[in-house]
């Protein structure tokens, strides 16, 4: 047990440091992201507001903004327990104006 006290005491959590420079970042992460089929409007509410569009070769599109880090790991997250089927996932870092 005392040797695990030392380990978090050399070691500290780097993760406990780091969410808060997420949360506090003059960044927002603009994310893009094309679905195999088409996917019902009521997912918008589901993925928190991002946009849904119907393109025509049968595909979705779901773009949109979110503030950190944790949101965009958390969405991946959501559409891999929905088992929606990704053509591909573009993300990008922007600087929060």
């Amino acid at each position: 047990m005392k040797e695990h006290q030392n380990y978090k005491k050399n070691y500290p959590n780097r993760h406990e440091e780091t969410k808060e420079t997420w949360k506090t970042s003059e960044y927002i992460w603009k994310i893009r992201i094309r679905a195999a089929a088409h996917l019902d409007y009521w997912l918008k509410d589901y993925f928190g507001g991002l946009d849904i569009t119907h393109e025509e070769d049968c595909t979705t599109i779901i773009s949109g903004e979110l503030s950190d880090l944790p949101e965009v790991y958390g969405l991946i997250l959501q559409l891999r327990d929905s088992g929606i089927e990704l053509v591909s996932l573009q993300l990008e870092r922007m600087p929060d104006d």
